[in-house]
């Protein structure tokens, strides 16, 4: 996609910022919005991010702000049955119970936002200096845990590839997945500049 054609979009006319809204969900969210994985993470200022909760409801999308500073916030995107799914399968709640996400009792009660205000809690403590980076946020993100494993344990160093995470494990399966995500945001920057809304994005049509 040239960048010219994104730039003249995101300056075109009036309601210029909810167009810039939706082509960056596009950029960053693409495989989330697609059905492609359960999670996403963007940041956005205050005001997109206001914005992005209300168009979120309407297109049956959930959302947590993780984080907030200078007046931009940390969002948080899932789809709350298929990603508290997500957060059962067993290496997942092994990887998350290790890194103290799960309480003794394994209540399914608002599991996905029990977890996320962990991370919030996490992510708060990084950016106040007073913690290392959470980086089981990667395996929130859907990221495979052996590969999020391997790069806290190396601190980022002696991948195999790097792409939408480093990995560490099953290249040819990962170049998949890149080049389906690929595929994914060309698909969704093309339908945000065919004027298409999150709802439409996501597949759902409009009641």
């Amino acid at each position: 996609m040239p960048i010219e054609e994104i730039t003249r979009y995101l300056h075109a006319g009036a309601g210029a910022g909810r167009r810039s809204l939706h082509m960056t969900l596009a950029i960053h969210c693409a495989p989330f919005l697609k059905g492609l994985k359960e999670s996403a993470l963007v940041t956005l200022p205050r005001g997109q991010a206001l914005e992005l909760a209300g168009l979120a409801a309407d297109a049956g999308l959930n959302w947590y702000f993780l984080f907030h500073e200078d007046g931009r916030d940390m969002v948080f995107l899932y789809r709350r049955e298929g990603f508290q799914r997500y957060l059962r399968w067993p290496e997942v709640e092994r990887f998350l119970t290790e890194r103290g996400y799960f309480e003794k009792d394994g209540s399914e009660a608002f599991l996905a936002c029990r977890i996320l205000g962990e991370l919030s809690r996490r992510m708060e403590r990084y950016f106040h200096g007073e913690a290392d980076f959470p980086h089981e946020v990667g395996v929130l993100l859907g990221y495979p845990t052996a590969d999020v494993e391997d790069y806290i344990r190396l601190g980022g160093r002696d991948c195999l590839l790097v792409g939408y995470w480093k990995v560490y494990h099953d290249v040819q399966r990962a170049k998949k997945t890149f080049a389906a995500f690929d595929e994914a945001r060309e698909r969704t920057v093309r339908e945000v500049l065919e004027g298409k809304e999150l709802y439409q994005l996501c597949g759902r049509c409009a009641s």
